[in-house]
């Protein structure tokens, strides 16, 4: 009997590619959507929104590559937007109310927030057993409180010279950000393929009750998980708030849907055991330049919405063509 695979590719081989290469989705939508803004729009290739797309794709990006290792597990953090709009009021506060505080102590706060903010999700969703999706659609609204309460109400300015620069500064004309978005994938890639660790969160995404039988600490590389997750929102969080040189209380809004859309598209498995950073980078890019072209090509917000789901609905069928595969390939 011919498996799954050679079926799929009987009928569709361009069905099986996007099944087997989950990464092409989002190559194919940003080659697709960069040659039609090219041809349509005059401001696409200017310098300055190259600019802003890289800068925009850096934050998504580092945030990101945070959650991927919690889909890996087959769990998921709506809170992203809170930490990072947490990590950056929390950096504003300082050197708002403290104009010489070491930048250092304003980096080690925003950064330690989000690992705090991960710590807390993680025990909820491990040890207390609530659905993740749940319990971190409820701990974001309560970092929107604190959000409110730490800014009260009001953004919040006064970091460094050298903060703004780290923000908005460039290395041989390479944005600082886009600069430390590829260190991160570069290390995450390397965690991933080349380490135990990397190892432990497929088999734990893929069967939970075989890694707990083979001896992995499964409550505790889910909790690390979405440690992890809290600190690279935590650094985004900082990094934003030293590029716009303010702390916004909206910082963060709408964060979390980017990522997991540009998690999705980059063949990120959202049932868990699936995915990688190259899809990842890719994924982030494709949202940015999408994100973008629906600006330029001046796209009302309610179709950027419908257009922005339809994708992630079209990403996520594939996601699930490619799950009945592994099952029954």
């Amino acid at each position: 009997m011919e498996s799954t695979q050679r079926q799929i590719a009987l009928r569709d081989p361009l069905l099986l590619r996007l099944t087997t290469r989950p990464e092409m989705v989002a190559t194919i939508l940003l080659v697709a959507m960069s040659l039609f803004l090219l041809a349509t729009t005059t401001t696409f290739a200017t310098q300055e929104n190259i600019l802003w797309i890289c800068y925009g794709f850096s934050v998504i990006g580092i945030a990101t590559i945070g959650l991927l290792p919690v889909l890996l597990t087959a769990d998921i953090d709506f809170a992203i937007g809170a930490e990072i709009g947490l990590a950056a009021v929390i950096a504003g506060r300082i050197v708002f109310y403290d104009p010489e505080a070491p930048d250092l102590l304003v980096f080690g706060a925003a950064v330690g927030s989000g690992l705090a903010f991960g710590l807390v999700n993680g025990l909820i969703v491990a040890k207390l057993k609530f659905n993740p999706f749940i319990a971190t659609l409820a701990t974001s609204f309560v970092g929107r409180g604190l959000i409110m309460l730490i800014s009260e109400n009001r953004n919040l300015s006064g970091f460094s010279d050298a903060l703004i620069g780290l923000g908005e500064g460039k290395i041989l004309g390479v944005p600082n950000l886009v600069v430390i978005f590829f260190v991160l994938a570069a290390f995450w890639h390397w965690i991933l393929t080349r380490t135990v660790f990397g190892h432990y969160l497929f088999a734990i995404g893929a069967n939970p009750a075989a890694a707990r039988l083979c001896g992995v600490a499964v409550d505790r590389i889910r909790i690390l998980t979405f440690v992890i997750c809290g600190g690279m929102c935590g650094l985004a969080g900082f990094l934003l708030a030293c590029r716009l040189g303010v702390a916004e209380q909206a910082a963060g809004i709408g964060y979390e849907m980017d990522s997991i859309a540009a998690a999705v598209v980059g063949g990120v498995s959202i049932f868990g055991g699936a995915g990688s950073v190259i899809g990842v980078v890719i994924g982030t890019a494709a949202m940015a330049v999408i994100r973008n072209g629906l600006v330029l090509l001046q796209i009302g917000s309610t179709w950027q919405l419908l257009i922005t789901g339809a994708i992630i609905v079209f990403a996520v069928s594939i996601d699930g063509v490619r799950r009945r595969m592994r099952n029954y390939g």
